[in-house]
């Protein structure tokens, strides 16, 4: 009896395992993943050891939105993942022009206004990729990502316009640290 009882508790548990791994597997692969922030970039928005949640569905149903806080891949490499903000999205005509952003969309045109995120004195240079004063038009499914440390992040401006392909998820919360939990 005890032995049957043991054998039972242990298929118990097994299954319960099992099951909890699956289960865990598929929302890691199909819904959300953690990443850790390493570097500067974001900062001081986002620092070196905050832990995030990125959700994978944004992009099946909603798309993403400028100001987004979205985890991707740069390119011409799988095996990295960048912190970055979205600033331009498919149909913006982009312009780099004193320290400021101008986008122009459906003949509208605007000074993108970050003070959300950033404090009013940052400055924002161009790049090698996104030159100061030149235009760039963003076709379907082409983003510009820019990290919210503007003197210290490699983003759009360096490595370019970047594919929704390459997006791997949208930054929803905050876990770690504790007393810095917050939701996007």
């Amino acid at each position: 009896m005890f032995l049957r009882n043991l054998k039972n508790s242990i298929l118990e548990s097994v299954e319960t395992l099992l099951t909890s791994f699956i289960v865990l597997m598929t929302v890691y692969v199909l819904v959300a993943f953690p990443v850790e922030v390493s570097g500067s970039s974001m900062s001081p928005n986002l620092e070196t050891g905050d832990r995030l949640l990125v959700e994978k569905l944004t992009q099946l149903f909603e798309g993403y939105n400028r100001g987004d806080i979205v985890v991707l891949h740069p390119p011409e490499n799988d095996y990295i993942d960048y912190v970055k903000r979205i600033i331009g999205i498919p149909g913006d005509t982009i312009k780099i022009i004193n320290c400021k952003i101008l986008i122009s969309r459906d003949d509208t045109k605007f000074l993108l206004n970050e003070e959300i995120y950033l404090s009013p004195e940052v400055c924002t240079n161009g790049g090698k990729s996104l030159s100061e004063g030149r235009i760039y038009i963003l076709k379907e499914n082409q983003f510009v990502v820019l990290g919210d440390n503007r003197d210290n992040s490699s983003d759009s401006r360096y490595f370019g316009i970047i594919s929704e392909d390459r997006i791997q998820g949208k930054v929803v919360a905050r876990m770690w640290p504790f007393e810095k939990v917050k939701l996007y």
